[in-house]
């Protein structure tokens, strides 16, 4: 059985139940330049997009109360970006954790259908 994937959008839950209305709902996130995008499995896994214009990156929770992991990228960029979350608040993290917003956009249908499961190709870093 597939298991419900929770979408929140800038703290703003959706109603998505198939993978193209996921598809459809990326599209209309992409239009909007910053942004907090949290996809939760029923089973507890959970993955997370901050983007910033071209600075993306991923946040992935095998459990509830996990430490988490965070997507590598350029491990050179040595600067922070600016990231305004769903509620408005603006935090700083590391651009090194920045790969491509289309690489995010992928890792996010990846675990939408598959019930949570974390995007092997993605690289990442135990937080």
């Amino acid at each position: 059985m597939h298991q419900v994937i929770v979408v929140t959008f800038n703290e703003q839950q959706q109603d998505i139940s198939s993978i193209e209305e996921f598809c459809a709902a990326l599209d209309r996130f992409d239009r909007v330049e910053q942004f907090e995008l949290w996809l939760r499995s029923s089973h507890g896994q959970s993955i997370s997009m901050l983007r910033n214009e071209a600075n993306a990156w991923l946040m992935y929770f095998r459990h509830g109360g996990d430490s988490g992991l965070t997507s590598q990228g350029n491990a050179s960029r040595a600067d922070t970006g600016a990231y305004r979350l769903g509620n408005g608040q603006v935090d700083e993290y590391p651009l090194s954790f920045c790969i491509d917003v289309e690489q995010c956009y992928k890792a996010l249908a990846y675990f939408f259908v598959n019930d949570g499961g974390k995007p092997e190709w993605v690289s990442w870093q135990e937080c």
